[in-house]
């Protein structure tokens, strides 16, 4: 996951069609406030800070980096620099701040995707971390997709899907087993909690309702691959491969 610190609209606007062309999974605030508050909630691989060349702004990435150790930050110039622009302000200022990466302007989406491919292909995550995360089984984490059984609420890539009550079920079934394979009988006995030969285009149907709404999600590209299909055998959420599909295309 992927958090974008801004303050000028093109540049994230410039970021954020980047990454979701290569369907990258981000989070955006527009100040360092905001993205404090995120960090403490979860942890992020990667942070890109707009930077402005300027003491101030080198003083409070400093301090990103400092509080969040595991995080790999990228300092990338922003295309519309101010007038404090500060001299003494270079390169070697912001490796030495402690960033592991840095951009100078104007903005090229080539070597930008590139260094962020680069950076994602090191740290995708292991079967492991994929699995539902430790606690309350009242909240999941599975790759993009957040599901809080409290609120009867699910996010995918930070936005709101809207399901009905069974797609919901759905959903929260396969996230609770990642990338494991189901027939079509199973899925019944399990989440419609009845298991008769003849109901399977029940499962078909709502699969494909479920894949349009996570295609219809904008902050991520082709969203429904989520789902797969496992010809003549049934479905899975390939969290594993939605993400290595990504990170090549």
């Amino acid at each position: 996951m992927i958090l974008i610190i801004y303050s000028g609209n093109k540049f994230q606007q410039n970021i954020s069609q980047c990454l979701s062309k290569h369907s990258f999974l981000y989070d955006a605030v527009s100040n360092f406030q905001s993205a404090e508050s995120l960090l403490k909630a979860q942890h992020y691989s990667l942070v890109i800070v707009e930077s402005h060349g300027n003491i101030i702004c080198l003083n409070r990435i400093k301090g990103l980096v400092d509080t969040n150790p595991e995080s790999w930050v990228m300092a990338v110039e922003s295309d519309a620099m101010t007038d404090d622009v500060d001299e003494e302000v270079d390169e070697a200022n912001y490796y030495e701040v402690g960033v592991d990466d840095y951009l100078s302007g104007p903005f090229d989406a080539r070597m930008f995707t590139a260094r962020i491919r680069s950076h994602m292909r090191r740290s995708m995550p292991s079967q492991a971390h994929l699995r539902p995360s430790q606690g309350s089984e009242e909240r999941i984490e599975i790759g993009p997709l957040k599901i809080d059984q409290r609120f009867h609420s699910v996010t995918l890539n930070g936005q709101v899907l809207t399901l009905t009550a069974r797609e919901f079920a759905l959903l929260d079934y396969f996230c609770r087993h990642p990338n494991q394979v189901f027939s079509r009988n199973k899925l019944l006995s399990e989440v419609w909690g009845y298991n008769h030969e003849g109901y399977e285009h029940t499962v078909n149907t709502h699969i494909n309702r479920l894949r349009t709404k996570l295609d219809k999600i904008n902050s991520i590209e082709n969203g429904g691959q989520l789902v797969e299909t496992v010809w003549g055998v049934g479905y899975k959420l390939n969290v594993n491969g939605y993400i290595a599909k990504a990170l090549i295309a």
